[in-house]
């Protein structure tokens, strides 16, 4: 007789709500807390910043989370300076530091004295700072669900940036993760890595860390192809605009591939799709040929009628969920190495792999004027998703690892 599984008492701590899901982040923590609430008992503890956060509770609510809120002020941080600086000098990098809040530190004391859960699961280091307070009977049910490597994102920030006094603040931060990393992964029953890639530059920065990969996925049926005409004059990238990798590989692509692109197809259109753009991303709409549109209700028509995806990521850490959701849709992508690492993809068989500028021009050109090499691309990143990146099964295995 099949043995009955006991639904878990999961604590899910995250420093931000997850819906609306506007970039890769809040995406894998939507999916994941709405796949295990389905047959387990989810406590969300997050930060609550804006009337957006309340909308967002309460989407949470409806799909049968508990939702425990900890007000926490960011525009009001110069107000906490005092407790700021004490955080850096013990050793937390900054941007680590400014989520400490004693506020929440009490709530979760309280709520882990007055309750009992099978797994605690940590977001990023942003929460997994917490667990410094806590006691070693509820570090032995902890997880850190790792989305980047942050110490690896700031090294290659030193290296794209021209700016020397950038550089030193990113060299600064880069050494202050690889303290922090070393220090505090050790102390999780397991740290969880979105790829293999990442999972080795962990090992690499904490021996003792105990590792297992996690990847990202895509909700497969919701990014399905959509039965509309390609515009082969198009181009699309879609990406969270406010998040520093998105913004340099938008200003890289328009500063140094779409004039290239251009001397070929005069016509071309590039549009940049997704919420928070810059400033230096909202004057790229003065070119001729750039479409800067913000926050769009839905993606997918965007990518639906543009017959090239592009991530010209120079910048970057974990894995790019805008590969998958492309993926999914069949759509043919043009990607950096940077940009494609950790999926275990195949230059020209998922998609076209280019670092250098004039390259991945070419390869922009080459897709846009060639529908059948469009078209098999596009299937095969389909086959692959729905075989290996479907977040039903990357959930199954996050809970199987929740139970081990």
């Amino acid at each position: 007789m099949e043995e009955n599984i006991q639904p878990l008492s999961i604590l899910f701590v995250s420093a931000t709500i997850p819906y609306p899901a506007i970039d890769g982040g809040r995406i894998r923590v939507l999916s994941l807390v709405s796949n295990l609430c389905k047959s387990n008992k989810v406590t969300f503890l997050t930060f609550v910043k804006s009337q957006d956060d309340i909308n967002g509770i309460q989407y949470l609510k409806d799909m049968g989370v508990e939702v425990i809120e900890v007000r926490w002020d960011y525009d009001n941080l110069l107000s906490s300076l005092p407790s700021l600086l004490k955080q850096i000098i013990i050793g937390k990098p900054l941007t680590v530091a400014k989520y400490y809040s004693p506020a929440m530190a009490k709530v979760l004391k309280n709520l882990l004295k007055n309750r009992r859960f099978d797994v605690l699961h940590f977001e990023m280091l942003h929460t997994g700072q917490y667990l410094l307070r806590l006691s070693y009977d509820n570090t032995k049910k902890s997880m850190l669900d790792q989305q980047n490597i942050d110490s690896c994102i700031w090294q290659r920030l030193i290296a794209t940036d021209r700016n020397f006094f950038n550089k030193f603040l990113y060299y600064w931060q880069y050494r202050a993760f690889l303290r922090f990393e070393n220090r505090i992964c050790p102390m999780f029953n397991k740290c969880l890595c979105v790829s293999k890639e990442d999972g080795e530059r962990l090992a690499s920065i904490s021996p003792k860390a105990n590792i297992e990969v996690v990847p990202n996925g895509v909700d497969v049926d919701y990014f399905s192809p959509i039965d509309t005409e390609e515009n082969e004059f198009c181009i699309v990238f879609v990406g969270s605009m406010d998040w520093q990798p998105n913004e340099d590989a938008v200003l890289y692509f328009c500063e140094s591939i779409l004039p290239l692109v251009k001397s070929e197809i005069p016509d071309v259109k590039f549009y940049i799709v997704g919420s928070k753009p810059t400033e230096r991303v909202l004057k790229l709409g003065s070119i001729d040929g750039v479409i800067v549109t913000g926050l769009v209700d839905d993606v997918r028509m965007y990518v639906a009628e543009s017959a090239v995806y592009v991530v010209p990521l120079r910048i970057g850490g974990g894995t790019r969920l805008k590969i998958l959701q492309a993926f999914s849709m069949k759509k043919a992508v043009v990607s950096t190495s940077i940009g494609c690492e950790g999926l275990g993809l195949t230059n020209e068989k998922h998609l076209l792999i280019s670092d250098d500028p004039k390259e991945f021009a070419d390869n922009v050109i080459r897709l846009a004027r060639d529908k059948q090499l469009r078209h098999k691309l596009g299937e095969n990143g389909r086959i692959l998703v729905q075989e290996t990146y479907d977040w039903k099964s990357i959930t199954v295995k996050l809970e199987n690892i929740y139970r081990n």
